[in-house]
């Protein structure tokens, strides 16, 4: 099998799984999956209008419409940054609270079916390799 197809496969059912998750808490799409982004990566690190727009390969109009989309629907604010007021750093509001509990057990439960007979030393490899392949296609 090519690794694209494999690559391919994977993403498709990880995609599957996550949208059930947010379905089932009445978020749908794209702002499902900014969501998910947004909570996973907000527990590293402050997340910004321009990581979305990086991760997910937006324009500034479209990331700005989405955001303002889940700020409407009250789960998430963009609040002044501490060191520079300027730029906005994004985070859950309370009522985000059901989300966040539904999409970090669909996340946690989909890493452990993913990784599961897997060594640890076999998935700092696939990291490794996989980066390697990010990277070439960039």
């Amino acid at each position: 099998m090519e690794t694209g197809k494999l690559i391919n496969k994977i993403s498709n059912r990880l995609r599957r799984r996550s949208k059930a998750a947010q379905e089932s808490i009445g978020i749908s799409g794209a702002k499902g999956n900014i969501l998910s982004f947004i909570l996973a990566e907000g527990e590293k690190r402050n997340v910004y209008q321009k990581d979305v727009e990086k991760e997910f390969g937006l324009r500034p109009s479209t990331a700005t419409e989405a955001l303002k989309s889940l700020e409407d629907e009250g789960l998430i604010c963009r609040v002044p940054d501490e060191k520079d007021g300027r730029y906005k750093k994004i985070v859950f509001t309370s009522r985000a609270e059901e989300a966040e509990t539904v999409i970090r057990d669909e996340i946690m439960k989909t890493e452990c079916q993913l990784l599961k007979g897997i060594t640890e030393e076999e998935q700092r490899e696939f990291i490794r390799i996989a980066s390697k392949m990010l990277k070439n296609l960039e």
